[in-house]
């Protein structure tokens, strides 16, 4: 195929995403508010701070672990195994976990000249911005679950970030989300629960942290009935360009005054060029949306369906919590009343005496659809 006719169908299926997305909006008038507002985020590449641990190993097959597991070599890209060990973190409960990286990283930070090598996988916004200045630990929610297997699908952690600015309501807040969520294979077709962190400094000052594994509700094929928060492109969907994939998230944490939780959160996390669709009535295979639409090999450098654009919908934070500003939970965010360690729970923050709602539009701009600044490979 030449580049010229190539180009052109690149630009055919931007056409077609946009009125796909036009689509979803009027789709969206017919939900409540709380489920229509996107909320953008550009991925950054910029270097994480000093606070990454690195390792004194030169073996990459030393150290592994359940929480530090071996990744799929296709996700490494140009770097060999030990550089992508260097970004490391040790969790609340002392054991060693991945955390965020930029995409393209020095080969040796100590020796320049060796250059630098690049991922074929991304995480989305750099954690450490504005208030946040801490590493998140991928996985310790479904480490406390019993839930490892999250944590070795590695490539789908992902941070969202928003600065300081206004809100709609005068709160001021910002915030940082951390998901796992993915779009190259079949497992999201059945599994509900997620991880999810959630970070928040609001304009008085006042302090949230929660970390829980989450649900999204039932599987819904995006071109079928509403029946459920974890939406996801079918083959029908396919065959009209919509492509959008959202999964809506059901965060309560703790037992308090809002929704029966001192914290709830309802974000939907979407993203706008899924890898893969599912067809109906099969739950044990997904298929590569580039292939059927460009022409494509799965993961091809070159194809829009790389899973790498992605948006926050409408986060609506909710506080109700009459007790201690800090509590334990169980790895589902449910409260437990005995005294507990970070190992078997999580100790979640949330500020005491503080009841409020609201519906984070601060950053509802066009475009929704960002550039493409991630990475190949099982995103």
């Amino acid at each position: 195929m030449s580049d010229k006719i190539r180009l052109a169908l690149v630009v055919i299926v931007i056409l077609v995403i946009v009125v796909g997305v036009f689509s979803d909006v009027a789709d969206a008038a017919h939900t409540p508010a709380w489920r229509r507002t996107r909320t953008r985020t550009r991925t950054t590449t910029s270097a994480p701070t000093s606070t990454i641990q690195t390792t004194t190993t030169t073996s990459s097959n030393t150290g592994y672990s359940d929480t530090f597991p071996a990744v799929n070599p296709a996700i490494l890209g140009t770097c060999p195994p030990e550089v992508h060990d260097r970004y490391y973190v040790i969790g609340p409960d002392g054991r060693k976990y991945r955390t965020w990286h930029p995409v393209t990283v020095p080969i040796d930070p100590n020796n320049p000249a060796k250059g630098t090598c690049t991922f074929a996988h991304e995480h989305g916004d750099n954690p450490q911005q504005g208030s946040f200045t801490d590493l998140p630990a991928f996985g310790y929610a479904a480490k406390v679950a019993g839930m490892v297997e999250e944590i070795a699908a590695h490539a789908g952690f992902k941070v969202f970030y928003k600065p300081k600015r206004g809100d709609g309501l005068g709160n001021n807040a910002e915030w940082r989300i951390v998901v796992h969520q993915g779009t190259a294979g079949a497992r999201r077709l059945v599994q509900s629960l997620h991880s999810i962190q959630i970070n928040i400094v609001d304009g008085a000052g006042r302090v949230t942290k929660v970390n829980l594994m989450a649900s999204t509700g039932n599987l819904n094929p995006k071109c079928g009935p509403r029946v459920g928060d974890r939406i996801i492109p079918d083959e029908e969907c396919v065959s009209r360009g919509l492509f959008y994939e959202v999964w809506y998230f059901s965060v309560r944490v703790g037992a308090g005054n809002i929704n029966g939780a001192r914290f709830f959160a309802a974000p939907g996390i979407a993203v706008y060029n899924p890898m893969t669709y599912m067809k109906v009535g099969d739950l044990s295979k997904v298929y590569p949306i580039c292939s059927v639409v460009e022409g494509l090999p799965f993961g091809d450098p070159r194809s829009f369906f790389l899973g790498n654009q992605r948006a926050v919908e409408h986060p609506d934070f909710g506080w109700g919590n009459t007790g201690s500003s800090t509590f334990w939970t169980d790895a589902y965010g449910n409260e437990v009343s005995t005294s507990c360690d970070p190992t078997r729970c999580i100790r979640q923050v949330v500020p005491s005496g503080y009841y409020a709602w609201f519906d984070d539009d601060s950053v509802f701009d066009w475009p929704w659809i960002d550039l493409p600044l991630g990475a190949p490979g099982g995103n």
